[in-house]
């Protein structure tokens, strides 16, 4: 893999990996919230695959020698702060099914937006992106039962 490739690959990597961390991150802050066991246990088993998901990233970053970087500490911080208080001001499963749908939307849309910024050609990379992709539009659909 020349230089050039390397730091697309690189930026898709990394890019892929914020994206499951961060919704990994907000399922943890907002799952105490919910009532709703049909909900929650979606929810459990979407986190599931972000946690997957992020083994996966590890793994094919670790084997061409890169670090993967993490969430901003400052955005992880206002994202808690931001779910606490919309949880605080109403904690119905509505609520949290549309702020789900509308991280989850944002999640997608950066995620294809890098795959066209980053285009890397490598074929497990590529895969890996468009299966968050494929889960995360599949989650959304399955939110809006709750909306």
């Amino acid at each position: 893999m020349d230089k050039e490739e390397y730091e697309i690959t690189t930026k898709l990597i990394d890019e892929a990996y914020k994206n499951v961390r961060m919704a990994s991150f907000a399922i943890d802050c907002l799952i105490e919230k919910i009532e709703n066991k049909s909900l929650e246990d979606l929810l459990r088993k979407q986190n599931q695959y972000y946690l997957e998901s992020t083994k996966s990233i590890e793994a094919l970053s670790k084997s061409i020698k890169h670090k993967t970087i993490d969430i901003n500490p400052f955005l992880k911080g206002m994202s808690f702060t931001s779910i606490k208080m919309k949880t605080l001001i109403n904690n119905e499963s509505s609520h949290h099914a549309q702020m789900l749908v509308e991280g989850t939307t944002m999640g997608i849309t950066q995620l294809i937006k890098a795959k066209g910024d980053y285009p890397s050609k490598n074929s497990k990379l590529l895969g890996i992106v468009q299966k968050i992709i494929e889960y995360e539009e599949a989650f959304v659909e399955s939110l809006k039962k709750y909306l």
